[in-house]
């Protein structure tokens, strides 16, 4: 392959990230491969970010700041004007390991290959440790791939691109298209990216964990097989007496139920999982009926199949289905008519 002909395009992602970008963006610019085009993709921040952007003004191909519906909204926004024929996320905080990753990266690369990837350095209180990416043998249980480090055909990003209903595992949900769609990955057993810690999948771990059920709920042909996924064990570990995590999104949903006024509303509560359930406990003399697909494995005098939403006369029904609440909504509205101001979810 001739390295010199074939155009990269790499992209970062900020929102107020003065503290991180500079690096950012220096480990792009200070990258020895010759054909480089560098997109910064910013959601309107109100911090510095933007008078970083302009100090390296003349290395960056195309930026723009506007806002954005969340991080996927704005990895497309790259998507749709990136002109290189294989393209990379970089985002703020994140930066290549050396001046010639990219030229390795590309080197390497076999004639079948549609996505590469490689290892990580993990950085913790300046501390650096050495990851290795997961075997794809594995793809349901969880992301298999640092998207540092991935490195995609750009005719497949413009094909698939990120879906925006994910705050936190939309990668995840591209990769796994991208594995059932028989698309090739190539391993590369060195480190490509430095990813700093505390990112979104870390500190809002439930979700994420949430996000990467529900992904695996679309693509797996046997349904079991999420209890034994990674990411299944992990959030069924979590304890909801001491656990930090879980305390926090307890917290916000019960805030939430407040702004709402629950406590003064008859509604139907849509969804008798762990959060469903915890919502009942809480708010039991104001619930009345629960709505679950899964009302026949469950005993509950109040639990009702979908079907029981026909004749029902409500003033609010409330989605506990974290991670689903868009699907579950444009589902009730188109079904069963439900007005959009009758239904009511969490944002977290």
């Amino acid at each position: 392959m001739n390295t010199n002909k074939t155009k990269v395009t790499i992209v970062t992602v900020t929102y107020n990230a003065q503290e991180y970008l500079e690096q950012t963006i220096k480990s792009i610019i200070e990258q020895d491969y010759p054909n480089i085009e560098y997109i910064i993709i910013d959601g309107a921040s109100t911090d510095k970010t933007v008078d970083i952007i302009k100090k390296y003004e003349k290395y960056i191909t195309y930026w723009i700041s506007e806002p954005d519906t969340g991080i996927y909204d704005a990895m497309n926004k790259g998507i749709n004007v990136a002109t290189g024929e294989w393209i990379n996320f970089m985002n703020a905080g994140d930066s290549f390991c050396e001046n010639n990753t990219i030229l390795n990266v590309i080197k390497s690369l076999k004639n079948d290959t549609d996505l590469i990837s490689g290892d990580i350095y993990y950085i913790e209180n300046d501390e650096k440790t050495y990851h290795k990416q997961q075997l794809i043998n594995y793809p349901m249980q969880n992301m298999f791939c640092y998207h540092q480090t991935l490195f995609t055909k750009t005719s497949i990003m413009k094909q698939i691109k990120f879906s925006t209903e994910f705050r936190i595992a939309g990668d995840y949900d591209f990769v796994l298209k991208c594995y059932i769609k028989n698309y090739k990955f190539q391993y590369l057993n060195f480190a490509i990216a430095n990813f700093i810690s505390g990112g979104l999948a870390e500190s809002q771990n439930i979700i994420a964990r949430i996000e990467d059920i529900f992904i695996q709920s679309k693509y797996t042909q046997d349904s079991s097989d999420i209890f034994n996924s990674y990411s299944f064990t992990r959030l069924n570990s979590y304890n909801k007496t001491n656990n930090s995590l879980f305390t926090r999104l307890l917290n916000n949903l019960y805030l939430q139920c407040q702004e709402y006024d629950l406590d003064k509303k008859k509604f139907v509560l849509y969804g008798y999982g762990n959060i469903g359930e915890i919502i009942y406990n809480k708010y039991e003399n104001n619930i009345t009926h629960i709505i679950d697909q899964n009302h026949e494995n469950i005993i509950h005098d109040k639990l009702y199949g979908t079907n029981l939403l026909s004749s029902l006369n409500f003033e609010y029904i409330l989605i506990s289905v974290l991670g689903k609440e868009k699907e579950i909504k444009k589902y009730l509205i188109k079904t069963f008519n439900i007005p959009e101001s009758k239904i009511l979810t969490f944002k977290i």
